[in-house]
C-alpha cells in the first residue's frame, strides 16, 4: 500500500493477528484458495462450471479463462450477477484467515478487544484552496472549456464512454463539489500512485489517512496534505515514532481506531486505491472488505469507492459494440497487414470482437469483454473480482458506491513488467490510449467527487453496469478486434519501440 506499489510490513508489531492464505499442508497456497474461492462464487449459478473451475490443474494459466466465464454467466440477469457476487464475498472471508503465532483464527473473528492502543494526528493543509477542476494532460493544465474540448475527444475516440465525461463535465459546473462537503473519505492506501490524496487535499476535502507505518511513506502523505488545503487524520501506534497502520498486519488497530474517530466526522467514504503484489493484494483486500462492511454497519450515511482496472472481463453496453464492428469494416482499423496476419495465422490474431451477444432478463443486449492479462496473476484478479462484488452487493442494498474503471497508466507496476510496458509503448498503433498517472488520478478523483455529490445519474438496473456505463477503459472497449488476438502483435511491436 505504498507509492511504490509494495506492500511492506515493515514496522509491523510482532505475534499481532494478520490476515493470511489458510494454511494447507504446511503451506499457504493462494492458488488453491482462490481457485475455490471462485468456483464457490458461481456454483450457486453454474454447478457444472464450478466443477471445473475447482478442478483446474494449473491456475495460474487457466484463471484468466475462467473469471471471464464467471463474467459472462452475469449476463443472464442481474440476479445471476448478486448471487455470484454475494457467494464469492461469502467465499473469500470464510476460507481466509487471522494468522497469529499459534493458530489460525476465522477472518470475522472479535479481535477488536484485543486491539492495542492508537493515537490520533491531524495534519492541516498549509496551501490554497484549488477552486476549480484542472488536469494535468501533456504538458498543459487542462480546465474549463479546455478540458471539455479534451473529454469530447476521448468520446470520439472510444477511449471513455460518454457518460464518464458527462460526469466530469458536471465537476467543471459545480466546483464547490470539489470539496466534497459533508463527506470524509478514508483512504485505505493513501499514498497510492493512483489515488486521489493530492487533489482531494489540493480541494479543500476532509480525509483520513491509512497506510503503511513507513517513514518515507507517511512523510509523502504529510507533504500532499500541508501542499493542499484540506483536513488529514492520521493514526499512529503509541509503541512508534511515526504515523501510520499496515491493514493486513493491524487489522483489529485499524478497525478499532476508525469505530473511534470516524463517531465525530460526517459521511464516511470507506475508498480502496492500494496495490500490492502478488498473495498481499489478496489479504488487504479480505482486511479492506471488513473494515468496508463494519463502517457501513455502524453508519447510515457510509458509501464505498473503488477503482476497478480495465484490464479485466467487463459486461460492455451495446453502443460500444457498435463503434467496434463499425471499426471493423473501417480499413484505417482492420488493415491490410493485419487481415494478412489474421489470415496467416488461422484467425487467431485480429479476430473479430463481440461475435457473441447475450440479452439479459428485462431485454438488455450485453457483450463481454476480456482484457484479463495473464502476466498481472490470479492474485490480482481475484482482489479486483472481490472489490466488484462488493461494490455490486452494497449497491444493491442501497449504500452509495463509486465504482470506476480507471484507464491504464504508466505507473511502477507497468513499468517494472517489461513484457506488459512494450505492450503499452505500443497501445496508441491500437486504439488504446495509456495515460500518465497524474492525469489518470486526477480524472477519477474528479469522478469520485461526481459520484459522491449526486452529479451522476444512476446506472443501468443490471449490476455490472455500475462499472460498464461510464467506464474510462482508454479505448479497450471499442477496438474491433479481441484483445488477446491483438496482445501479441502489440508486444512483440512494442519491444522494438525504444523506450
Amino acid at each position: 500500500m505504498t507509492t511504490s506499489a509494495q506492500h511492506d510490513r515493515q514496522g509491523a508489531v510482532a505475534d499481532r493477528p494478520r490476515v493470511a492464505f489458510p494454511l494447507r499442508d504446511g503451506s499457504r497456497s493462494t492458488s488453491a484458495t482462490g481457485r475455490a474461492v471462485l468456483a464457490d462464487a458461481v456454483r450457486g449459478v453454474a454447478p457444472e462450471l464450478a466443477k471445473t473451475m475447482a478442478s483446474a490443474s494449473n491456475w495460474r494459466r487457466d484463471y484468466v479463462h475462467h473469471f471471464a466465464s464467471a463474467t459472462e454467466l452475469t449476463a443472464r440477469s442481474g440476479s445471476a450477477a448478486l448471487r455470484i457476487a454475494r457467494d464469492g464475498l461469502t467465499a473469500l472471508r470464510t476460507r481466509m484467515r487471522l494468522a497469529t503465532p499459534r493458530e489460525d483464527l476465522p477472518l470475522d473473528t472479535d479481535v477488536l478487544s484485543s486491539a492495542m492502543p492508537v493515537d490520533t494526528t491531524t495534519v492541516l493543509g498549509r496551501g490554497d484552496t484549488v477552486t476549480r477542476l484542472r488536469v494535468p494532460y501533456r504538458g498543459r493544465l487542462l480546465g474549463g472549456t479546455d478540458l471539455l474540448d479534451q473529454l469530447g475527444r476521448w468520446v470520439e475516440a472510444g477511449v471513455v464512454e460518454p457518460a464518464f465525461a458527462e460526469a466530469i463535465s458536471a465537476v467543471v459546473a459545480e466546483p464547490a463539489a470539489l470539496r466534497l462537503p459533508g463527506r470524509t473519505v478514508v483512504l485505505l492506501g493513501a499514498a497510492a500512485a493512483m489515488g486521489p490524496l493530492a487533489h482531494l487535499a489540493g480541494w479543500g476535502a476532509d480525509v483520513v489517512v491509512i497506510d503503511v507505518p513507513v517513514a518515507s511513506v507517511q512523510a509523502r502523505i504529510e507533504q500532499l496534505v500541508r501542499e493542499g488545503s484540506g483536513r488529514a487524520v492520521v493514526p499512529r501506534l503509541r509503541t512508534r515514532e511515526h504515523g501510520g497502520l499496515s491493514l493486513g498486519d493491524e487489522l483489529p488497530e485499524t478497525a478499532a481506531w476508525l469505530r473511534s474517530v470516524l463517531a465525530d466526522l460526517p459521511g464516511p467514504v470507506v475508498a480502496a486505491h492500494f496495490y500490492a503484489d502478488s498473495g498481499t493484494h489478496v489479504e488487504l483486500t479480505a482486511a479492506a472488505d471488513l473494515v468496508a462492511e463494519d463502517v457501513c454497519r455502524a453508519r447510515d450515511d457510509a458509501a464505498l469507492a473503488y477503482l476497478a482496472t480495465p484490464t479485466d472481463s467487463f459486461l460492455v453496453p451495446a453502443d460500444a459494440v457498435r463503434q467496434a464492428h463499425a471499426r471493423w469494416a473501417d480499413p484505417r482499423w482492420n488493415t491490410l497487414p493485419r487481415r494478412a496476419l489474421r489470415t496467416i495465422s488461422g484467425g487467431t490474431l485480429f479476430r473479430r470482437g463481440f461475435e457473441t451477444r447475450s440479452r439479459d432478463e428485462s431485454g438488455v443486449e450485453w457483450s463481454v469483454v476480456n482484457t484479463l492479462v495473464d502476466v498481472q496473476g490470479p492474485n490480482y484478479a481475484l482482489a479486483k473480482r472481490a472489490q466488484r462484488w462488493r461494490a455490486m452487493v452494497a449497491a444493491a442494498d442501497g449504500i452509495a458506491v463509486s465504482a470506476n474503471v480507471a484507464p491504464s497508466a504508466w505507473t511502477h507496476s507497468v513499468t517494472k513488467n517489461k513484457a506488459l510496458a512494450a505492450v503499452f509503448r505500443a497501445a496508441h498503433h491500437y486504439g488504446v490510449e495509456i495515460f500518465h498517472p497524474e492525469t489518470a488520478s486526477a480524472l477519477m478523483a474528479a469522478k469520485l467527487v461526481a459520484d459522491l455529490s449526486g452529479l451522476t445519474p444512476p446506472p443501468a438496473a443490471h449490476p455490472e453496469a455500475l462499472f460498464s456505463h461510464d467506464a474510462a477503459h482508454g479505448g479497450l472497449w471499442r477496438q474491433p478486434f479481441t484483445p488477446h488476438s491483438a496482445l501479441p502483435v502489440a508486444a512483440l511491436h512494442g519491444m522494438l519501440i525504444r523506450p
